[in-house]
């Protein structure tokens, strides 16, 4: 045996489920929060709308706290559990795609500083650079699901590599595109999933504006979302 034997009572499948499930959830929140927290500061800069302000400004401790919090540990915790579970499987994968894993690291690290800084400047700078932190920490969140969306779904359809063994057949694989587009509509269905909780602080008269404008990303999102899993669907291999 190259491994010892990690044995689970509830079973590692099990296990590795709860983790990543938990952590894939909150890691798109923080991806389709950003972009929704980004568009919601520049529609209230633009207009002058306190409202719209407050409510990216209240959004961005729910960030810090559900994503760079619960993110980074769960997001550690599948790392762990993994090589606990299929030790073998997990060096293959490393050793296979190590720049794109670095690559996806060194935006998440990116991210985590961007909405510390995001949450901890407001009203400390201007509005226009303040807007564009919450910018960057969008785009560096975005461009690491991009990367390590190929890695995923590599893992469910190889394509071309188990012929080619060529990196960027395995990470442009048959379901990437398609996945990527699922993905990005889930970003905003969790987003307004979490903020709309906020708008309950909002002043009575604001909310129902406030709501009618989530309630648009939850449109779109929903749109993506089903269109994404359709296109994904049919790249599946029989």
């Amino acid at each position: 045996m190259d491994y010892p034997i990690w044995d689970v009572a509830i079973g590692g499948g099990m296990l590795m489920a709860i983790v990543a499930i938990s952590h894939v959830i909150v890691s798109h929140f923080a991806i389709g929060g950003g972009l929704l927290l980004a568009v919601t500061e520049t529609l209230a800069v633009r207009r002058g709308d306190p409202h719209f302000r407050d409510l990216a400004r209240r959004g961005s401790l729910m960030l810090i706290l559900v994503s760079t919090v619960y993110g980074a540990i769960s997001g550690v915790g599948i790392w762990v559990v993994a090589g606990l579970i299929s030790p073998g499987a997990i060096s293959a994968l490393i050793h296979n795609y190590v720049w794109g894993w670095a690559i996806e690291w060194t935006f998440f690290v990116i991210e985590i500083v961007a909405a510390l800084i995001y949450y901890t400047t407001w009203g400390k700078i201007s509005k226009r650079a303040h807007l564009m932190i919450g910018w960057f920490y969008f785009v560096s969140a975005y461009l690491s699901l991009v990367v390590i969306n190929g890695i995923i779904t590599y893992m469910l359809t190889p394509g071309r590599w188990l012929e080619t063994h060529a990196f960027w057949d395995g990470f442009f694989n048959p379901t990437y595109w398609p996945s990527l587009v699922l993905r990005t509509g889930i970003c905003a269905l969790l987003a307004v999933a979490f903020l709309l909780f906020l708008t309950r602080k909002s002043a009575e008269a604001e909310r129902p504006r406030l709501v009618r404008y989530l309630g648009l990303w939850l449109l779109v999102g929903g749109l993506v979302s089903y269109a994404g899993y359709r296109w994904w669907e049919a790249a599946l291999p029989q």
